[in-house]
Protein backbone atom coordinates (compact mmCIF):
# COMPACT_ATOMS: atom_id res chain seq x y z
CA UNK A 1 0.00 0.00 0.00
CA UNK A 2 3.06 2.24 0.00
CA UNK A 3 3.62 5.04 2.47
CA UNK A 4 1.21 5.05 5.40
CA UNK A 5 -0.79 8.27 5.01
CA UNK A 6 -2.95 7.87 8.11
CA UNK A 7 -3.10 10.83 10.48
CA UNK A 8 -4.18 8.73 13.48
CA UNK A 9 -2.73 5.66 15.16
CA UNK A 10 -4.90 2.57 14.70
CA UNK A 11 -5.71 0.54 17.81
CA UNK A 12 -6.40 -3.14 17.15
CA UNK A 13 -9.43 -4.55 18.90
CA UNK A 14 -12.55 -6.57 18.44
CA UNK A 15 -15.79 -4.74 19.06
CA UNK A 16 -19.26 -5.27 17.63
CA UNK A 17 -20.41 -2.43 15.38
CA UNK A 18 -23.68 -1.82 13.63
CA UNK A 19 -23.85 0.20 10.45
CA UNK A 20 -26.36 1.16 7.81
CA UNK A 21 -26.12 2.58 4.31
CA UNK A 22 -29.70 3.87 4.57
CA UNK A 23 -31.17 0.75 2.95
CA UNK A 24 -29.56 -2.20 4.73
CA UNK A 25 -28.46 -2.74 8.33
CA UNK A 26 -25.37 -4.79 9.25
CA UNK A 27 -23.81 -6.08 12.48
CA UNK A 28 -20.12 -6.99 12.23
CA UNK A 29 -16.82 -6.66 14.13
CA UNK A 30 -14.22 -3.94 13.82
CA UNK A 31 -10.57 -4.96 13.68
CA UNK A 32 -9.09 -1.56 14.51
CA UNK A 33 -10.17 1.93 15.50
CA UNK A 34 -8.70 5.42 15.42
CA UNK A 35 -9.93 9.00 15.65
CA UNK A 36 -9.98 8.99 11.85
CA UNK A 37 -11.99 5.82 11.25
CA UNK A 38 -12.10 2.06 11.60
CA UNK A 39 -11.66 -1.19 9.73
CA UNK A 40 -14.69 -3.46 9.74
CA UNK A 41 -14.49 -7.21 9.09
CA UNK A 42 -17.63 -7.80 7.03
CA UNK A 43 -19.53 -10.52 5.23
CA UNK A 44 -20.15 -8.34 2.17
CA UNK A 45 -18.11 -5.58 0.53
CA UNK A 46 -19.24 -1.98 0.24
CA UNK A 47 -18.30 0.40 -2.55
CA UNK A 48 -15.89 3.24 -1.74
CA UNK A 49 -17.84 6.45 -1.26
CA UNK A 50 -20.82 4.71 0.39
CA UNK A 51 -22.15 6.85 3.23
CA UNK A 52 -22.79 5.06 6.52
CA UNK A 53 -24.18 5.60 9.98
CA UNK A 54 -22.08 3.60 12.45
CA UNK A 55 -22.94 2.79 16.05
CA UNK A 56 -21.59 0.67 18.88
CA UNK A 57 -23.21 -0.80 21.94
CA UNK A 58 -20.47 0.55 24.19
CA UNK A 59 -21.48 2.56 27.25
CA UNK A 60 -22.15 5.28 26.44
CA UNK A 61 -23.28 4.30 22.95
CA UNK A 62 -21.30 5.82 20.08
CA UNK A 63 -22.90 6.90 16.81
CA UNK A 64 -21.27 8.72 13.88
CA UNK A 65 -21.42 9.40 10.16
CA UNK A 66 -18.75 7.75 8.03
CA UNK A 67 -17.84 7.05 4.43
CA UNK A 68 -16.28 3.89 2.97
CA UNK A 69 -12.69 4.66 1.94
CA UNK A 70 -11.82 1.19 0.63
CA UNK A 71 -13.01 -2.42 0.60
CA UNK A 72 -11.00 -5.57 -0.12
CA UNK A 73 -11.38 -9.34 0.04
CA UNK A 74 -9.60 -11.01 2.97
CA UNK A 75 -9.76 -14.82 3.03
CA UNK A 76 -13.43 -15.62 3.77
CA UNK A 77 -14.56 -12.07 4.66
CA UNK A 78 -14.01 -8.49 3.52
CA UNK A 79 -12.15 -5.65 5.18
CA UNK A 80 -13.88 -2.30 4.89
CA UNK A 81 -11.98 0.86 5.77
CA UNK A 82 -14.27 3.70 6.83
CA UNK A 83 -13.45 7.33 7.53
CA UNK A 84 -15.45 9.30 10.10
CA UNK A 85 -17.11 12.46 8.83
CA UNK A 86 -17.78 15.64 10.84
CA UNK A 87 -17.06 14.32 14.33
CA UNK A 88 -18.03 16.55 17.24
CA UNK A 89 -15.67 17.01 20.17
CA UNK A 90 -17.96 14.74 22.22
CA UNK A 91 -17.72 11.99 19.58
CA UNK A 92 -13.92 12.32 19.53
CA UNK A 93 -13.89 11.96 23.32
CA UNK A 94 -16.08 8.87 23.05
CA UNK A 95 -13.68 7.30 20.53
CA UNK A 96 -10.75 8.08 22.82
CA UNK A 97 -12.63 6.40 25.70
CA UNK A 98 -13.39 3.33 23.56
CA UNK A 99 -9.72 3.09 22.52
CA UNK A 100 -8.64 3.37 26.17
CA UNK A 101 -11.11 0.62 27.08
CA UNK A 102 -9.78 -1.64 24.30
CA UNK A 103 -6.20 -1.04 25.47
CA UNK A 104 -7.18 -1.73 29.11
CA UNK A 105 -8.87 -5.01 28.17
CA UNK A 106 -5.90 -6.25 26.15
CA UNK A 107 -3.20 -5.00 28.56
CA UNK A 108 -4.62 -4.90 32.11
CA UNK A 109 -2.31 -3.91 34.94
CA UNK A 110 -2.04 -6.66 37.58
Amino acid sequence: MGINRRKHVRTPGQLIVQYSDGRLFFTEFLSDLSLGGMCIVASKPLEPGTKLIISTSTQPAFKAKAVVAWSKKSKFKYQIGVRFVGLSQEQKSQITDIISSICWETNPIH
